[in-house]
């Protein structure tokens, strides 16, 4: 019975990039990172980045969403592939499910932090108070990019004991994520009965912060599904 193999390297980036150097999620750190930040332009972000963050940015192609659809399509073929040729054993099996939905969860996570990339600005630069809302929106940031970072590390780990300490990471940057954004909304809300003027504005900052909520939430659905593959047991969210 053949057996099927998973070759990891954890240096090896998900999606394809022209400075190797920048990994996955100081990919997704950095975009976050430049949404945040109160800068005229990119170029603005890149000459302030390493002043104001004490961070070096390397310079990246952005990753279309041609190439990165192409990507998942491909993962998901080879996994379909390996059902149809091979019987996996109950291990392999649960990787192969869980990397199947996996790759939907990573989709959804690209999409959503797509849009916030290119609306935050947009709304940040409208009438608004910016310093009341990057004080809310730099924690809730925060702790989505650790939540990512931890959910993507899950990948290049077996141990189970250090599985269960990642994904209860996970869990807890997920929770305190829910609750700034609880925060956050209650905030905003009442910004928005109060300046009748700004309330469109406001709503748009809530409804653009409302994605990093999203991202959290996938994190914890890829941590949940690694944690599946990694363990077994309920390949819904471990409580």
């Amino acid at each position: 019975m053949p057996k099927t193999s998973f070759h990891k390297n954890s240096d090896s980036p998900m999606w394809a990039r022209s400075c190797p150097e920048l990994k996955d999620i100081d990919f997704i750190h950095l975009g976050l990172l430049r949404c945040i930040s109160v800068v005229d332009s990119g170029r603005h972000f890149l000459q302030t980045n390493e002043q104001i963050y004490g961070q070096l940015l390397p310079h990246s192609k952005f990753y279309s969403k041609k190439n990165w659809r192409a990507d998942i399509a491909k993962i998901d073929t080879q996994i379909i592939h390996v059902f149809a040729l091979y019987t996996p054993e109950a291990r392999d099996l649960r990787q192969l499910i869980a990397f199947l939905k996996i790759t939907n969860e990573l989709d959804r996570t690209v999409n959503t932090s797509r849009s916030f990339i290119r609306d935050f600005p947009y709304v940040l630069s409208k009438e608004i108070d910016q310093y009341f809302i990057l004080e809310y929106a730099i924690p809730l940031q925060k702790t989505c990019v650790v939540s990512v970072e931890s959910a993507l590390a899950l990948f290049s780990i077996d141990d189970k004991s250090e599985v269960a300490e990642l994904y209860k990471t996970v869990v807890i940057e997920e929770e305190k994520n829910d609750e700034f954004y609880k925060i956050i909304e209650k905030s905003l809300l009442k910004k928005i009965s109060n300046d009748i003027q700004l309330s469109n504005e406001y709503q748009a900052v809530m409804f653009t912060l409302r994605r990093l909520e999203k991202i959290a939430d996938r994190a914890l659905n890829i941590a949940s599904l690694m944690h599946f593959a990694k363990v077994g047991g309920d390949i819904n969210r471990v409580k």
